[in-house]
């Protein structure tokens, strides 16, 4: 039988795998993430097939310890924690799960858009300190414009949210969807262009070389007075320190984000990863940035349905399926 081994597991995702899998392969789970510094039992070196989750770092350092290594499961739509390269050239197939949030991601947004733009959690807490009548003067979303920054799967969802909003929306992408322009009667634009224009900008692009900081000091700079952020695709697509000195100066009005720039570093699983002056002073941002009034934080949980969950479970088992059968991964990377 081969061997896979799931880290970063859940209990829920044992129980699941345990069931649709025990009698064709030999499983092994365990609770930490593939890291560098791991170091193997003799039954993970010779794995064929490991599972991962974002919270794994598997570079060529980590990925030399394993002698027989051929596929890797990674259950989420995102794959930087994987160095591909290297993987092209030892022939180990990496395969993702596209998709398994695209409303589940849209509907957290604007979640956050709701919260931030009428002041729900500032309410509720002030009411619970007795305050009855707060200051929670707020801002509605009908009319205003809304600056979306990547239309792949969860963009294109979060237009359509947009639009029951009776919202403007503007995008921004490399690759324009002319589908979308069409049916949602939307404008694609320049991204200094949809900076300038709207009252919110939502981040839904994922991270590449071209992508990290694509909000920097230059484009803060361009935004209205009362320009919210969202941010629920990665940390790294803004300049912490530069959103933060436009939030304390008053340039934008305020940012909700379910990620942040280098976020391991306020984990407790690996505090010390990669600690050099940029990131310890990206770090020590965070936390100032957390305090700001203008503030929403939540910890990467936009993902986080029973819906999207199962949807990730049972595409794990699509990949893997597909793979012994020998058939065509549809979502190899």
């Amino acid at each position: 039988m081969l061997t896979i081994i799931f880290y970063d597991t859940k209990k829920y995702e044992q129980e699941f795998f345990e069931k649709e899998l025990y009698d064709k392969f030999n499983l092994d789970f365990e609770e930490q993430e593939l890291l560098p510094e791991t170091q193997l039992s003799y039954t993970e070196a010779n794995a064929e097939i490991i599972s991962v989750f974002t919270g794994s770092r598997l570079t060529k350092e980590t990925l030399d310890k394993f002698s027989n290594l051929r596929l890797i499961l990674t259950r989420s739509a995102g794959y930087s924690h994987i160095d591909l390269d290297y993987c092209n050239q030892k022939n180990i197939t990496v395969a993702n799960i596209p998709g398994y949030g695209d409303y589940t991601v849209a509907e957290f947004s604007f979640g956050l858009l709701l919260n931030l733009a009428r002041k729900i959690c500032i309410g509720e807490n002030k009411l619970k300190m007795g305050d009855m009548y707060p200051e929670t003067f707020g801002m509605e979303l009908y009319n205003k414009t809304i600056g979306i920054i990547g239309t792949g799967s969860i963009g294109s969802k979060s237009i359509k949210i947009a639009k029951g909003f009776s919202m403007n929306v503007m995008c921004y992408d490399i690759n324009k969807n002319e589908k979308i322009e069409q049916e949602y009667n939307v404008k694609y634009t320049d991204l200094e262009t949809l900076c300038k224009l709207s009252d919110i900008i939502t981040l839904h692009a994922p991270l590449t070389p071209n992508s990290y900081h694509i909000l920097d000091k230059n484009k803060f700079y361009l935004m209205k007075e009362n320009c919210i952020i969202i941010n629920t695709a990665r940390g790294e697509l803004i300049d912490t320190e530069a959103m933060y000195n436009a939030l304390l100066d008053n340039k934008i009005k305020g940012a909700a984000i379910d990620v942040l720039e280098f976020e391991d570093t306020i984990s407790n699983k690996r505090p010390g990863e990669n600690l050099n002056l940029k990131n310890l002073r990206t770090s020590l941002i965070n936390g100032k940035l957390l305090t700001l009034d203008n503030v929403i934080a939540t910890p990467h949980i936009a993902y986080d349905t029973k819906e999207a969950v199962d949807r990730i479970l049972n595409k794990t088992i699509d990949n893997l399926t597909d793979f012994v059968e020998g058939k065509e991964i549809k979502n190899k990377l």
